[in-house]
């Protein structure tokens, strides 16, 4: 656990804090893999892992000074497996040693772990006890009843929804890499901006790929949960920077930022906030873009782990 030794050093005795990373299998045994550190963990017996899945650790220290990692589960931007699909192609044709099917949420699949014989348009029953599907089985055809008479025309309304996104990662840009500013390193996640003893940084919130629920919906507002403003910087009120950038996870270099400035004024020492967006950020997000604050002065705010809604954005839509 030596990449972590700062982590396990800001844990008080007998408390858990949850960490992220992915899972990794090295030919023998499952490890948690945190920022490049491999740590033996005890896992969630519900759990089948798969080679670099997203998976949520807690790590626990005794009052010894001993810790143990739990690996709780694998998360995802969205939840659930479709239990449905339609297959489009069998590998090869004839007898298939694969079968590509469209899933009910319309993302294609593949595998090569079925029952049975199946051909181009079969529907599919699915089951999911592995990261790989398992197809089942043909979904019968159901006699239907003759026709009713037409029912008269409903007036039409307009359908309305929304659509949470909840951040992925925060983090701070600068000194050479992420993370490696004030309360962003170990893991951190704090989310800083502006110059401060010649150093410069930026910070940014992602929320995964584009989200195909928003596909052919028009957005009527975005509004940002802006979480609470840490006590760094100067004080009074600060002009805090907004941009829309494009990336859906952490790249390795800093964000590139399509759409902004738009400022909010923010007190000192103030509490979360939302903020309604202006227009032109909401196909950025849709298309799985996120948030980032740049410039002078210099602010922090609380990361997504102090704060589990910290950059929380709700998109309303309508058709």
């Amino acid at each position: 656990m030596a990449g972590l030794k700062h982590t396990l050093a800001s844990i008080p005795a007998g408390v858990t804090r949850r960490v992220y990373g992915v899972a990794h299998w090295d030919g023998s045994e499952w490890l948690a893999d945190i920022d490049g550190s491999l740590l033996d963990a005890w896992w969630n017996t519900d759990l089948l892992p798969s080679q670099g899945a997203s998976i949520a650790v807690d790590i626990t220290k005794d009052e010894y000074g001993q810790a143990t990692a739990l690996v709780v589960c694998e998360y995802a931007a969205q939840p659930g497996r479709p239990s449905t699909g339609n297959v489009t192609t069998v590998i090869p044709a004839g007898v298939a040693t694969e079968i590509v099917f469209t899933g009910e949420d319309g993302v294609s699949y593949t595998t090569d772990r079925f029952i049975g014989s199946y051909n181009p348009g079969d529907p599919v029953y699915l089951s999911w006890d592995a990261a790989k599907p398992t197809v089942l089985g043909k979904i019968g055809a159901v006699a239907t009843p003759p026709p009713a008479a037409p029912a008269p025309a409903p007036a039409v309304t307009a359908a309305t929804g929304k659509e949470t996104l909840v951040a992925t990662k925060s983090n701070t840009w600068g000194v050479g890499g992420w993370g490696r500013w004030a309360g962003s390193q170990s893991g951190g996640e704090d989310v800083y901006s502006g110059t401060w003893g010649g150093f410069t940084v930026t910070g940014a919130w992602f929320y995964g790929t584009a989200r195909p629920a928003l596909a052919g919906k028009t957005i009527t507002s975005a509004l940002f949960r802006l979480p609470n403003r840490l006590s760094v910087g100067a004080s009074g009120s600060a002009t805090v920077h907004l941009y829309a950038h494009t990336s859906s996870s952490q790249p390795s270099g800093d964000v590139s930022r399509t759409v902004g400035p738009f400022d909010v004024t923010v007190a000192a020492n103030s509490g979360p906030k939302w903020v309604t967006l202006p227009s032109s950020f909401h196909s950025v997000l849709a298309n799985g873009g996120g948030i980032s604050i740049a410039g002078d002065p210099y602010v922090g705010f609380a990361s997504r782990l102090d704060d589990p809604e910290s950059g929380k954005v709700q998109i309303n839509w309508s058709v």
